[in-house]
């Protein structure tokens, strides 16, 4: 996202705090203020020569009264007001001593991952909600050719595992009927065990299926308006500033190549450094993609990512693999 140089970068540490009922603590600005009524997530404005750490148990100690005991990355957000722009720093809290009560008198509330979209936030906010309901893994499914059936079996015993929790079918070597006639039946496996599926195909064939959502590969993603995808999860291939500029209201992006991979051993991979610069300026959370395997979902995250996104690198181990 571009941002003005004509006002000073405002840095703010955020928490996204849960419990262990899986609720984010939200608090109610007060009147009168910027963005004054709406819904936040607690935090304020790092002071000078403040790292991350100690200005997030500093506001959470004088906002909330609990004292931070763990925490980590979600999601880096840079956002323009037009009369200011910030860069918030967004760890997730998942343990923390002490009852959280307004000590400054705001309003609080536990809520749902999912009743978050009910409320009001500012916006730089929303992709911290979108964040907060994304997984750190995006299965990428291989195509499975003709071998429907096969490519089933395999699919069920890997979901049956139970780490999958978002999924995208890709399988651009069938005509528009067989994949139909496939997503119909990878949408009753998958959606049975608690997995949402994102079809990597037209929008509205994604919609009359009864997906949860539509992945945009480079060629949709040129043609896309956002209203055409109202309702709809949207994910989108990215590989450069440019296609991450419009892919500006997707849900989320998948950024690659990260690492060397087997499938395209003549692209150059950006790497770590590269990819942590993109998503800094993305506005939605950023999968990486690119020789990841679930080991890399840290070190993912630590550059800024949502998670990781894969085919081979999630859909092993070799007994699943398709013959």
């Amino acid at each position: 996202m571009a941002m003005s140089k004509d006002l000073p970068l405002i840095h703010v540490a955020v928490a996204a705090i849960v419990n262990d009922r899986d609720e984010v603590l939200i608090a109610r600005r007060a009147e009168g203020v910027h963005q004054g009524g709406l819904w936040e997530f607690p935090g304020g404005k790092m002071e000078p020569g403040e790292s991350l750490g100690q200005a997030l148990a500093r506001e959470l100690d004088e906002e909330l009264g609990i004292r931070v005991r763990h925490t980590q990355p979600l999601i880096t957000i840079d956002h323009d007001y037009g009369d200011k722009h910030v860069r918030l720093h967004v760890r997730l809290v998942d343990r923390f001593e002490g009852e959280p009560h307004g000590r400054e008198g705001q309003p609080l509330r536990w809520v749902s991952r999912t009743g978050l979209c009910d409320l009001e936030f500012p916006a730089a906010n929303h992709p911290i909600i979108s964040a907060l309901q994304l997984p750190d893994r995006y299965l990428i499914t291989p195509d499975p050719g003709l071998q429907t059936q096969v490519f089933l079996i395999a699919l069920r015993q890997r979901l049956s595992r139970g780490d999958i929790r978002l999924m995208q079918l890709r399988a651009p070597s069938l005509d528009e009927q067989d994949f139909t006639a496939l997503a119909a039946q990878v949408l009753a496996l998958a959606q049975g065990l608690g997995v949402r599926v994102l079809l990597n195909t037209a929008p509205e064939l994604a919609r009359s299926l009864g997906a949860d959502g539509v992945h945009l590969n480079r060629a949709r993603l040129e043609q896309w308006q956002p209203e055409q995808t109202c309702g709809l999860l949207v994910g989108a291939s990215v590989h450069d500033q440019a296609q991450l500029n419009r892919a500006r209201g997707a849900d989320f992006v998948v950024l690659s190549p990260v690492a060397y991979t087997a499938s395209h051993p003549d692209t150059a991979p950006m790497g770590w450094e590269a990819f942590a610069r993109l998503a800094q300026q993305a506005v939605m959370p950023v999968y990486a993609l690119g020789g990841m395997s679930a080991d890399d979902v840290v070190l993912a995250r630590h550059h800024g990512g949502q998670g990781i996104a894969a085919i081979s690198g999630l859909w092993s181990p070799a007994e699943d693999q398709l013959p």
